[in-house]
């Protein structure tokens, strides 16, 4: 049986071989390649298009661990000779404003990446037309274009500064409320789901407090500037969540729900870290708003059918999807995947943790579960292969030069909060 294997390449090994995280694919005179063309067609590719970075899908066979036989491989150039385009909600004070507003030449980081403005690049950057509080632009949106250079930052043609996402954006549909409560009868700690006072779902709560604790305090800690500077004032909880399998999810109003299969699974607090950071990237770039209005609205319904009633959810992403929150726990698209991801690992750099835990986290999975084509992290999401290579090129792209030896990757709380959890199922 044929399998497929998706994910960008992570380094050219010879001239037969490329590695994909830790998976070396092979091919040979005989092994067929094609390309995704910019304009949606099929065309024709070749070795020299199998660069470090470019995103592929090889079909053949495993030969042994970690070794992949490639009978076909295909190469996406839709970004090939085009311009990149984007759009962000600044998580973070931009610096050098001024100098971004004149002509001078300067660098910012937005968007989890290094944006390049030169003399040459076309500027719509008036903070006096943006409604922020104190002057401030963190939560505005910056639309840009470029071309990604040899040193992996985006040399702008154009760079717009507009207004920060409406209140409507960070809205539950059908107005739908999450209270944390106890259960009458048992006096289990629940997380309820509300609809005009009727409860549509119940989640139970882990028990133990100091791991709720521990999860909210380090969500919040991680929080950017922007998550204080929304239109709709937010206030983002951090609950875990009693479920063995290893996810996180985050609501358009900043509920970020956290299983106790993730805590159990991570590593350590950078890992963590990550995983938190990427949901919060989620509520802060309006991903859910985003998708229902621009990238799937014809799949993406608000309806209400057979929802849970007043007994505990049984499968979190069954209830999301009947309430119309499908892409909340299945995974957004993936430019949208890929924007939490870069901005996840940029905050967790500017929290001092080790970045290198990111990608990490999906080599660790992969090497227990050995499953490349879905992701454990994240169940539902882009293969573990897929997010763990996106991520490493990223950094190598955006961090060259640095080690990271230093940088923090656990704690003492940590540690405490894993002896806390107790023995936990995994699924």
């Amino acid at each position: 049986m044929k399998m497929k294997f998706v994910g960008y390449i992570t380094a050219r090994l010879d001239a037969r071989t490329i590695e994909v995280l830790d998976d070396h694919i092979h091919f040979d005179a005989n092994t067929k390649f094609s390309s995704e063309n910019p304009d949606g067609t099929i065309g024709t590719a070749n070795e020299s298009n199998l660069i470090v970075g470019a995103l592929i899908e090889a079909e053949g066979n495993w030969t042994a661990t970690h070794q992949f036989s490639a009978e076909k491989i295909m190469v996406d150039l839709r970004q090939n000779g085009k311009r990149l385009q984007s759009s962000a909600y600044l998580q973070e004070e931009p610096p050098a404003t001024e100098r971004i507003a004149s002509k001078a030449d300067v660098e910012m980081n937005a968007d989890g990446e290094w944006l390049v403005l030169t003399e040459r690049t076309k500027r719509s950057w008036d903070p006096a037309k943006i409604h922020a509080a104190d002057g401030a632009l963190a939560g505005s949106q910056v639309k840009y274009n470029g071309v990604r250079g040899d040193d992996g930052k985006i040399e702008t043609r154009e760079v717009e500064l507009q207004e920060p996402a409406p209140a409507d954006a960070y809205k539950l549909p059908h107005n739908l409320e999450v209270k944390p409560s106890t259960d009458a009868q048992t006096g289990t700690p629940t997380l309820e789901f509300r609809r005009n006072n009727k409860i549509d779902g119940r989640l139970k709560l882990f028990p133990e407090k100091s791991v709720q604790q521990y999860v909210s305090d380090l969500g919040v800690s991680l929080l950017p500037p922007a998550a204080s500077m929304t239109k709709r004032s937010l206030e983002f909880r951090f609950f875990v969540i009693e479920d063995p399998s290893i996810n996180a999810a985050a609501l358009p109003d900043g509920t970020v729900l956290v299983n106790t299969g993730l805590l159990a699974a991570v590593e350590n607090e950078a890992q963590l870290a990550f995983v938190l950071s990427h949901e919060t990237a989620h509520v802060l770039q309006v991903h859910y708003w985003r998708e229902v209005r621009e990238t799937r609205p014809k799949r993406v319904g608000l309806i209400i059918a057979g929802v849970a009633g007043a007994y505990f959810v049984g499968n979190l992403g069954i209830f999301l999807a009947e309430l119309g929150m499908v892409s909340v726990i299945n995974g957004h698209q993936r430019e949208l995947e890929n924007q939490a991801d870069r901005l996840g690992m940029q905050n967790i750099i500017l929290h001092g943790y080790n970045p290198r835990e990111a990608p990490r986290m999906s080599r660790m999975f992969i090497s227990r579960y050995g499953d490349r084509s879905t992701s454990k992290v994240w169940s539902n999401h882009d293969s573990s292969v897929l997010r763990g290579s996106y991520l490493t090129i990223q950094l190598a792209r955006q961090y060259p030069a640095n080690q990271w030896e230093n940088a923090k990757r656990t704690s003492k709380e940590f540690q405490q909060m894993k002896e806390d959890l107790g023995p936990i199922k995994i699924q």
